[in-house]
């Protein structure tokens, strides 16, 4: 057999040397980019995290006795070197309610996150949608004594009948949302049909409540951080660690459902199963969050959006910058609330309307309406 039989032969190996070899140079560049999208989402989630530091000393630094920063930085990692007014502003006035801002901020942002995740509905929100309310009015119902649990104190009841009213009302947007013939447009006009009936029978606990517990209603819709103490921060502190856990652990699950309920379930995942365990979670940290320190509206809104604007729907990553996220709109609110008016703390949920609503026009024009 002569050599020019082995011609052809040659050639083609020759040619799948160089189609794996071509397939390797854009697999490698694809490589390559993955990486750098990735350092570069570690990054903003680095940057999130700094600026949610920043604002927290900010925040702890705002106040009518004025500080200087390196009064609180000393009272804050060296308390022993400052005299004992300064420890008391910091650690027992300042500390608790600037630390609520985070943990909050972080708990309804992810709660939102969430919401839209599962429910396939990018204007989902605990506060837009009546979460929010449902908690305000279990918490009502508590602190109006119509209903009363037995042999708990009131602090840990509201937080009860706050996660009751919570689990009922996500269970029953999630019902309607699971009714193919209604669109999203739908849903969402249910979840405000929803916080307006919350917000009318508030008005009645309103109406049958004493001159005290009537402070403390009003309290609940405003949105305050200045009931903060130390307890609500260290079960907050230990909580939401767990919670984003699991989230996270669903990772994959999670992002999967932007692609249809049934792709993802043709990836063997169980959406139903998934969707209650995740409602279960929102309603758990928006029911603490309300029961802490009222009702806060937006936060859940606004951060979701400039997370996945700037990270995308990859939860591994858009989970951690929603929280972080949060936490630096209440840490801005916050900061607003102590400035506009000095001596008067203006309620949270007014300075996150200033702070919200035009961010989230901003957002409606930027897409056109489209989301």
């Amino acid at each position: 057999m002569t050599h020019a039989s082995y011609a052809p032969e040659m050639i083609f190996r020759e040619q799948d040397k160089a189609n794996i070899q071509r397939d390797n140079v854009h697999l490698n560049k694809a490589l390559t980019v993955h990486h750098l999208r990735i350092k570069k989402k570690k990054l903003a989630l680095l940057i999130f995290f700094l600026l949610s530091l920043i604002g927290l000393i900010a925040d702890i630094l705002i106040g009518s006795h004025g500080l200087t920063l390196s009064q609180v930085l000393s009272g804050i990692f060296h308390p022993n070197s400052s005299d004992i007014v300064t420890q008391t502003i910091i650690w027992d006035i300042r500390m608790p309610m600037s630390l609520m801002a985070p943990f909050v901020g972080g708990a309804l942002a992810i709660a939102g996150a969430q919401m839209q995740t599962t429910l396939n509905n990018p204007l989902a929100d605990p506060y837009t949608f009546g979460v929010s309310a449902s908690a305000g009015f279990g918490a009502s119902l508590i602190i109006t004594h119509v209903i009363s649990i037995p042999f708990i104190a009131e602090q840990y009841q509201i937080a009860i009948m706050a996660f009751v009213m919570c689990l009922l009302t996500t269970c029953m947007i999630a019902g309607i949302s699971s009714i193919k013939r209604i669109s999203i447009e739908g849903v969402m006009l249910f979840g405000v049909a929803i916080m307006f009936a919350y917000d009318g029978m508030l008005t009645m606990m309103q109406y049958i409540a004493t001159e005290t517990q009537l402070q403390t209603l009003i309290f609940w819709q405003m949105g305050s951080l200045d009931r903060g103490s130390w307890e609500k921060i260290i079960t907050l502190a230990l909580l939401l660690p767990v919670v984003m856990a699991i989230m996270i652990k669903d990772a994959w699950k999670l992002s999967s459902l932007k692609v249809g309920q049934e792709r993802a379930e043709s990836m063997g995942i169980n959406v139903n199963r998934l969707r209650i365990k995740t409602l279960l979670l929102v309603s758990l940290i928006t029911s603490l969050s309300v029961s802490f320190v009222g009702a806060i509206g937006f936060v859940g809104l606004v951060a979701p959006h400039i997370a996945r604007m700037i990270l995308g729907e990859d939860q591994r990553f858009f989970l951690p910058a929603s929280f972080l996220l949060g936490a630096v709109l209440v840490e801005l609110a916050s900061i607003a609330s102590k400035s506009i008016m000095p001596g008067i703390i203006l309620p949270l949920t007014v300075m996150m309307s200033i702070i919200g609503v035009p961010f989230f026009i901003f957002l409606i024009i930027k897409k056109g309406g489209r989301f």
